[in-house]
């Protein structure tokens, strides 16, 4: 969203952007399947996964269109959208849909790799999804979320009993 066009999941990483985090041995990373995030995840780590359950929200014909011609072509379907997290005007997919993605994903991750250190290279609106849920907010809250590009943003939790915490940080600086 940087360039104020919906994404289309094949946008390179910006090389002169710097190393911003080392995942070590003992972190497994995970990587959306878009483009910019694979590339990120292969300066975090020697090998990653890919999950699409972390992959960008569909946005369906919206995808590499200008934010700002779809508001003025659409403003009832960008209204829709912003308003209402089932809402899919797009023809992909909603908010709601995205999150329960996102979420069943979370508890793969925790299922597969229990009380270990996961690294996921992702895209803000899957991160603020993921937010949302570990902090029981409603998914509307999402669009009063905001997260600076290349930050990190930490769910922990002991275990599955435990509430999660969330910790943001702003790692580009």
């Amino acid at each position: 969203m940087k360039t104020g066009r919906f994404p289309t999941g094949d946008e390179p990483a910006e090389h002169d952007a710097p190393a911003i985090l080392h995942a070590g041995d003992t972190a497994r990373v995970i990587a959306s399947p878009a483009r910019v995030a694979c590339e990120t995840a292969a300066r975090i780590a020697q090998s990653f996964d890919v999950d699409p359950a972390f992959a960008d929200i569909d946005y369906g014909r919206w995808r590499g269109h200008s934010i700002r011609d779809i508001g003025e072509r659409e403003p009832e379907n960008i209204a829709a959208w912003l308003g209402d997290p089932h809402a899919h005007p797009h023809g992909g997919e909603s908010i709601a849909m995205l999150a329960a993605r996102v979420i069943e994903g979370i508890a793969r991750l925790e299922r597969d790799t229990p009380c270990g250190r996961c690294i996921v290279v992702t895209h803000a609106i899957v991160v603020k999804a993921a937010v949302a849920h570990a902090l029981g907010r409603p998914l509307s809250s999402i669009h009063a979320m905001d997260f600076a590009p290349l930050s990190a943003t930490v769910l922990v939790r002991q275990s599955p009993k435990d509430a999660w915490t969330v910790e943001a940080s702003d790692t580009s600086s």
